[in-house]
């Protein structure tokens, strides 16, 4: 749920109910009758069927420029919404142009002298590449381009630049929730009012994951009627007057309460203050001896200004400042001096957030100054952080927030000037830090200290790295810097990133540490010198999903030196998979694979197998002559080449040549049933070739004339059968148990072989073995699963052929069935 959610997301559900208004009231005063201009190489017009009220959508490309009055912006492209909307002035009704722009690639902005008539409200979404703003023209609209294409919206919604537009105009209604059991007075809404709607549907992903259309109100346009109560005595009074441009002003002196309504739902925006002065036309707004009995006044009205004590509360947010501008018709605002109070269920703390002025600026884009955030009501907190200005985009998906309000929202911030602080003392300080409010806001993630023989002192931290880039980091992405200090070794600097997307998925790391200490790698490896000061690693793991069951894989390793990662990243050398540099392509689909892997030694004190390519082709389990035959094929073809230590004596001399190895191994099978027991003979022949190493030992493990071209046929028999027995009734909480289930599988194999030469030759071989399993039930009862508890396996072993000195047990040559004759 949103109210869930921690740190800095409270100032977007303050700006959600209070936002900005820097535009006046009248459209008039605002731009007068300036024309709009707006030029390119190429603009396609998209229709909308059946959306007459929606205006028009354009996209501009290969060079935008827009003029309006003495504002003049430029952009690559940019995505133009013009919709058409009824305005009045004086009595005289005319129809203005609401008026959205997206900007994206080189964007820049040239306002000249006289700008100030046409004081267009701008949000830079990311510096220099994207820019939104909105406005009203009051002038003529003018469109010039060498080409003209007319498209589909449908083409438009699949584009990149429509998805970043909506993402940051698209107007969105909040829905905040009444508590259960509220006193709100009741609203009557005119039957007869009209709400322009449009149709938005979120396209992408998978079918189950898509939101159902969602009828989104079009900016909410309609302007409710507010009513305006006294809070107690004196009972506060109400004047009207009228101003030379006709337009009507009423002030409120004394305690008051007005609430208004903002959707059909019933939600309300509710204000307490002091005092206020109200602005609206003709008899729009009845106050005094005008309104309803008990109602100081009622009606509709432009704008209002509130003073003293304010509290704005809409839904379960309440928002307390100095003053406040409220603009009815735009529900834009500005507050001075504001402070919200929300209590944070995750981690159980109250939040106190204040600004000293809080701006909506667009929809889903709002702004604060003079920011301060802490967990403490008093005025100077003990622990705190502030920031000079925030730059805030709602990115959740307009049909999502409205069709779900427990909807977990996404937002993307950039706060500037950046202080921690413990009461006055300053320990944190960082120009630009960009948050997605899902952690905690302070860009430190995690912060150990820790003291060792070999590291000395340590002080080790992870930061948020994104956020101290100012970047706005991915779904997906998760990136980290690390600042390291240890007094007996350095200073370390690295980055871990982390990704993961629907057709990709990868990480990366990189450390470097000037060091002069000592490595401690064991009880008998000590005190170990590097044999440079800089050390470090830089690794990168990434693999890519293509069309058609491809998968591509590529590594990169480059580490320092020997030691480095077993010192340094214990847990990685001991559990984690080899340092390799490697680019795999591999397609697999049914019951076949096929893959290319080509692998190579960039670290001269590794000792490596290099593969330049090894090349492979699988088949399992393939039917034939009517499904009484299977087929199991595998098939390696490899250019190797040994990459020795360059600092290890017992490679000294030895060649790195190229060389060939070849291997590929047959078998078919004949399964079958002879009651209880299944019983699969099978025959197999393995061909393999290595024209370097060669086979050059036999299966005690002795020297014997090397051959490069070999060959071995094996038959046998496998039979196997299973019997069990069930009892629901036996139960233990203390061992877990939820029934007991005893499987028994007895199974026998025996194969013979036949080598063309004596450096593959294997021992026949029987084997008989009985395989139990004891299981039983676990989790819950809508979703029961089976488990084993319990498992025992014998096995005995017999060979056609006595033991020799030089061999045991471990020296039987069981064949590999992907590599059979690479030993």
């Amino acid at each position: 749920m949103r109210k869930k959610t921690i740190g800095m997301i409270l100032l977007s559900v303050l700006f959600t109910a209070c936002g900005m208004c820097s535009a006046k009231s009248e459209t008039a005063e605002l731009f007068g009758s300036e024309d709009l201009h707006l030029t390119a190489q190429t603009v396609t017009v998209y229709e909308q069927a059946g959306a007459d009220d929606v205006g028009q959508v354009l996209l501009f490309e290969n060079g935008f420029e827009m003029t309006v009055g003495a504002n003049m912006l430029f952009s690559d492209q940019a995505f133009v919404w013009i919709r058409p909307v009824e305005a009045g002035y004086r009595g005289v009704a005319r129809i203005d142009h609401d008026v959205y722009v997206y900007l994206e690639g080189n964007v820049s902005v040239k306002k000249g002298i006289t700008a100030k008539a046409t004081d267009i409200q701008q949000v830079v979404v990311e510096k220099g590449t994207s820019l939104v703003t909105r406005f009203v023209a009051t002038g003529e609209v003018f469109v010039k381009a060498a080409q003209r294409i007319n498209a589909p919206m449908e083409e438009f919604e699949s584009r990149a630049i429509y998805k970043n537009a909506t993402a940051s105009i698209v107007p969105a209604n909040p829905r905040p929730v009444i508590v259960p059991g509220a006193m709100v007075p009741g609203i009557e809404i005119a039957a007869d009012s009209k709400v322009a709607v449009a149709e938005v549907e979120q396209r992408g992903g998978k079918e189950s994951e898509k939101p159902k259309p969602v009828r989104v109100r079009d900016d909410l346009k309609k302007n409710y009627p507010i009513n305006i109560v006294g809070i107690g005595e004196p009972a506060p009074s109400i004047e009207s007057t009228t101003e030379a441009n006709g337009r009507r002003v009423a002030t409120i002196i004394g305690r008051f309460y007005l609430w208004q309504a903002q959707d059909e739902q019933g939600t309300l925006l509710e204000f307490q203050a002091d005092n206020a002065v109200l602005y609206y036309q003709g008899d729009d707004f009845q106050a005094g001896d005008n309104a309803i009995e008990g109602v100081l006044g009622t009606g509709q009205v432009e704008s209002i200004y509130l003073s003293g004590n304010i509290s704005m509360t809409e839904g379960q947010r309440t928002i307390r400042a100095d003053e406040i501008f409220y603009d009815f018709v735009n529900r834009r605002a500005v507050a001075v001096n504001a402070e919200l109070r929300q209590f944070d269920v995750n981690r159980s703390i109250p939040i106190y957030l204040r600004a000293d002025k809080l701006r909506k600026v667009s929809d889903n884009v709002f702004q604060a100054d003079g920011i301060t955030l802490t967990t403490s009501e008093f005025y100077m907190p003990q622990i705190s952080m502030t920031a000079s200005q925030l730059v805030l985009t709602d990115l959740t998906g307009v049909d999502q927030r409205l069709a779900d309000e427990n909807a977990k929202a996404k937002y993307d911030g950039v706060l500037y000037d950046v202080s921690a602080k413990s009461g006055d003392f300053t320990y944190f300080k960082w120009p630009k830090i960009r948050t997605n409010f899902a952690n905690p806001d302070v860009p430190i993630k995690r912060l150990s200290v820790g003291d060792s023989s070999s590291k000395g002192a340590s002080l080790e931290s992870r930061w948020y790295l994104s956020r101290l880039l100012g970047l706005k980091e991915p779904d997906g992405v998760d990136s980290d810097l690390l600042l390291d200090y240890y007094s007996q070794r350095g200073v370390g600097v690295g980055a871990d990133v982390e990704y993961e997307r629907e057709d990709h998925f990868g990480w990366f790391s990189g450390y470097m540490i000037n060091d002069h200490g000592e490595d401690d790698l064991g009880r008998n490896r000590k005190n170990i010198s590097p044999d440079e000061d800089w050390r470090g690693r830089f690794t990168a793991r990434h693999r890519q999903y293509l069309p058609y069951d491809w998968q591509a894989t590529f590594e990169v390793s480059y580490i320092s030196d020997r030691n480095f990662i077993e010192y340094y990243y214990r847990n990685e050398f001991n559990t984690g998979k080899d340092q390799e540099t490697l680019l795999h392509f591999k397609k697999l689909r049914d019951n076949w694979a096929f893959s290319i892997l080509t692998k190579a030694n960039i670290n001269d004190f590794q000792t490596e197998t290099e593969e330049l390519p090894t090349i492979e082709y699988h088949q399992k389990a393939q039917s034939f002559w009517d499904h009484r035959l299977t087929y199991y094929g595998d098939t390696q073809v490899s250019r190797f080449r040994e990459s020795y230590d360059s600092k290890d004596t017992q490679f000294a001399g030895m060649p790195e040549q190229f060389y060939t190895y070849f291997s590929s191994r047959h078998e078919v099978d004949m399964p079958f049933l002879a009651g209880p027991f299944k019983v699969v003979p099978y025959a197999a022949g393995t061909y393999g070739y290595d024209d370097q190493t060669q086979f050059s030992k036999n299966v005690d493990n002795n020297a014997v004339r090397p051959d490069d071209s070999v060959m071995l046929g094996e038959a046998g028999v496998r039979l196997s059968t299973m019997f069990w027995k069930a009892d629901s009734s036996i139960r233990s909480e203390l061992w877990d148990i939820d029934g007991i289930r005893h499987v028994v599988t007895p199974h026998a194999e025996a194969v013979v072989f036949d080598a063309s030469d004596n450096t593959v030759d294997m021992r026949d071989v029987i084997n008989f073995g009985v395989s139990q399993r004891w299981q039983t039930h676990r989790g819950s009862d809508v979703n029961p699963r089976t488990v084993d508890w319990m498992s025992l396996d014998l096995d005995a072993t017999f060979v056609g052929d006595p033991f020799r000195p030089n061999s045991g047990a471990e020296r039987f040559i069981w064949n590999n069935p992907v590599v059979p004759t690479l030993t």
